[in-house]
């Protein structure tokens, strides 16, 4: 390689400054070459999977929102801390119709129990029943006799809670 000028003739620490300044040079280049590469690390973002959890579902209309609003409170209560997601869905004014397809929509997400309030979604809750036979469900209020229904009174909201952990906790099957 040909340079400019001639190392030779230097004195030996103009050599040696020279050679130091190049290899500064080149470790602060690298330098800079990963930290620009690597860049400021940003903090882990944790996230709580919460798909796989049980999913308790309440149902009213809108002429028993004073009757749900408790029970809607204490279910929210039971889902603190545990595996539980508590949903609540008030359907608009309507008859049989109209609510049918809110109760089914709760069958459409999985809903590991559904709790039906007041009489207005009797009829809807009897037919979705009738059709999805291992979908569970609570009606508070008029009783259905479908085996995978459960009439509760609305002053029974420990039963409901009860209900509610024992469906999102079910017991191992005993083996005799």
């Amino acid at each position: 390689m040909n340079l400019p000028f001639r190392l030779h003739s230097r004195p030996r620490w103009v050599r040696l400054t020279a050679s130091a300044g190049a290899l500064v040079v080149t470790g602060l280049l690298a330098w800079i070459a990963i930290a620009l590469l690597t860049g400021p690390r940003a903090p882990k973002v944790v996230a709580n999977n919460i798909s796989r959890n049980f999913r308790a579902c309440l149902i009213n209309d809108e002429r028993d929102s004073d009757l749900a609003r408790p029970l809607w409170s204490a279910l929210q209560k039971t889902s603190d801390g545990a595996a539980i997601n508590a949903q609540h869905i008030t359907v608009p004014k309507g008859g049989t119709a109209a609510s049918l397809p809110y109760v089914n929509s709760l069958v459409q997400r999985h809903c590991g129990l559904i709790i039906s309030v007041g009489p207005n979604l009797h009829d809807a809750v009897t037919t979705t029943a009738r059709h999805n036979p291992h979908q569970r469900f609570i009606t508070v209020g008029r009783s259905i006799k479908l085996p995978n229904v459960r009439s509760v009174s609305p002053a029974d909201r420990s039963a409901i809670i009860s209900a509610v952990q024992k469906a999102a906790h079910p017991q191992p099957p005993h083996r005799t």
